[in-house]
């Protein structure tokens, strides 16, 4: 009898359809945190005994080939069920009938005579598989993989060949699991039992849901039912940083009926994401970034959602790539595993990190900089210790660090775009392949913006982006600085406005008394002074703001500002405050 003769069939019936030539029961399935591994990895066992067995799998294999999956595994065949149409395609016979049953997807391994009907072949994570396994020894199916928030879809009014994600260790029963969800609350479940056969869940609110088991479930209409405890993230399946963002969201939603608590848990990992989260306090409100502790526990009440906001601290990433797994527990069963991976400010895309680079300096790029001055001397007392003002003035400051570290002061960019150069593609004449793929440019020189296009649209035009600042000028297009950007140490810098200078606050060529020319303005005469600012940025490892951003380090940096002014008084004038720089692109080079 076929499955899809059981949509008004209930429970009573089926439950005396034995299907022992269909699959062998499940000894062993257990999923389990895979030892200290680069990569966000999980691994999943499965034993397998001789004959046909139903798994759940959670992860997508590091090879998702079915063919490289199960190398060395001795198996006849394997399948996975993708409806197609509302009507289940289940049949005793899989030898001779699945291949040719809508819905049905099946691999032979090579050299079988079959091979070649095979059409799976990839496997990935959150799908159910048949497996049949040849000879008579049973064995440990080990796969190693990321996890994956994909959502559960539900055929209506069918029966569904899935899995659940449920805590290994403290499983829930089907009962529970169901409980007041009308499509699924009180529907048929069968089960692989002991002798080989589906056999029906007669006491659902006292068997549990194994982990990495594939059930046959009937939904009875439509439902969204992704679990008690929904788990989501900003964009696709996985909470990736790549190598700029530095927060995203996490969303964990209690549908059940109780308060719970919500418990994140981050897997050993060679490799780990420093990840802080916000946290608001219970008396002020104020919101602060606090690291996440390897496990971590908050109330969720029922029917209520968390939205969680987590940071990367980039500065403390242990390699240029890392990747781990943040499993989430809301204490009735449940467990999600979400996949988590960030890449240092200038590590290479996935896929070239085997490709030879130059070591780029882990602060290159463009920073923006703010400096509050909040203490000046008294001038003319001839004091030399800066005292606090009744008020703050703001200066922008401009900083590019190119790949050696070298440090230049600007007073002005533009972020402009280079196009990248094509080639024919010898694999497939006619068509052309990426040689030297576009990259954003810093540009410095007018005379170089010719060359470049826009990266953004103004009236149906592309145009540039400029950054500029009226804190300080200087002639030439900008000032090398001594010192490096980082944590600690000081940059360096010291400029001149000559008495001619057109930004100089003494020189108005329009002005007798501030033009530098005598009364007939015919002969030089000094009327305005050269000014000069010697500039000094002390890095501090803590921010001076007293904020705990999670890109503190890495993208942001901060400490002490102080300033010595001389020719705008006859006393130097000595200046304080503090700064604040953030990486605003990551270009390692001017003018390229």
């Amino acid at each position: 009898m076929k499955l899809s003769e059981l949509g008004d069939i209930r429970a009573s019936s089926f439950s005396g359809i034995a299907l022992r030539s269909i699959a062998s029961a499940i000894l062993l399935l257990s999923l389990t945190p895979a030892p200290a591994r680069a990569g966000a990895d999980f691994e999943q066992q499965f034993l397998l005994k001789p004959g046909w067995n139903a798994v759940y799998l959670e992860v997508t294999p590091e090879n998702p080939a079915v063919e490289a999956a199960f190398a060395g595994i001795p198996v006849a065949s394997v399948w996975t069920w993708m409806p197609d149409d509302n009507t289940v395609k289940f049949i005793q016979n899989p030898d001779e009938n699945m291949i040719e049953t809508s819905g049905w997807r099946g691999y032979f391994p090579r050299p079988r005579p079959e091979a070649f009907l095979s059409n799976l072949f990839i496997l990935k994570a959150n799908q159910a598989y048949l497996i049949k396994l040849d000879g008579s020894q049973s064995l440990t199916w080990t796969i190693h993989g990321a996890p994956s928030l994909r959502s559960m879809s539900w055929v209506p009014d069918s029966f569904n060949l899935t899995g659940f994600h449920v805590d290994p260790d403290h499983p829930p029963t089907f009962g529970a699991y169901f409980a007041d969800r009308a499509a699924l609350e009180g529907q048929p479940i069968y089960r692989l039992g002991p002798l080989g056969d589906w056999t029906l869940v007669e006491h659902p609110y006292s068997e549990s849901i194994a982990s990495g088991a594939a059930y046959w479930v009937y939904c009875k209409g439509t439902t969204d039912f992704d679990g008690v405890m929904e788990v989501s993230v900003d964009w696709a399946d996985r909470m990736d940083f790549g190598s700029s963002l530095n927060s995203q969201s996490l969303a964990v939603r209690n549908r059940s009926t109780v308060d719970v608590d919500i418990t994140l848990l981050q897997s050993a990992s060679q490799s780990p994401v420093p990840l802080s989260l916000i946290v608001e306090d219970e008396e002020t409100g104020r919101k602060t970034w606090a690291n996440l502790p390897s496990s971590y526990a908050m109330p969720a009440p029922a029917g209520q959602e968390l939205l969680l906001r987590l940071g990367v601290r980039r500065a403390e990433l242990s390699s240029d790539e890392a990747d781990g797994i943040l499993e989430i527990f809301n204490g009735l069963g449940d467990r999600r595993l979400v996949p988590v991976s960030a890449r240092s400010y200038h590590a290479p895309p996935p896929g070239e990190a085997a490709k030879a680079r130059s070591t780029i300096s882990p602060y290159a790029g463009l920073w923006q900089g703010k400096v509050l001055v909040n203490a000046v001397s008294e001038a003319q007392m001839g004091g030399s210790t800066p005292k606090e003002t009744s008020s703050v003035l703001p200066l922008r400051f401009l900083i590019h660090v190119d790949s050696d570290g070298v440090a230049r002061l600007l007073k002005e960019v533009i972020e402009m775009w280079q196009d990248g150069t094509m080639v024919p593609d010898p694999e497939n004449p006619g068509f052309l392949k990426t040689e030297t793929p576009g990259h954003a440019v810093l540009v410095t020189n007018e005379d170089l913006i010719p060359q470049f296009s826009g990266v953004e649209m103004r009236d149906g035009v592309p145009v540039g982006i400029r950054l500029s600042t009226v804190a300080y000028d200087f002639p030439e297009e900008y000032l090398e600085m001594s010192g490096a950007v980082g944590l600690s140490g000081s940059l360096e810098v010291t400029l001149s406005l000559g008495a001619s200078f057109p930004t100089n606050p003494f020189y108005d060529r329009y002005h007798p008394d501030h033009d530098n020319l005598d009364a007939q303005f015919l002969n030089p005469k000094q009327e305005a002074y050269e000014i000069t600012r010697h500039i000094r940025f002390v890095f501090s490892d803590t921010d001076p703001s007293g904020k705990t951003d999670p890109e503190w380090g890495d993208s942001l940096l901060g400490g002490s500002y102080s300033e010595e002014i001389t020719g705008l008084h006859r006393n130097t004038i000595y200046v304080g405050g503090s700064f604040r720089l953030r990486r605003v692109a990551g270009v390692p080079e001017l003018n390229q």
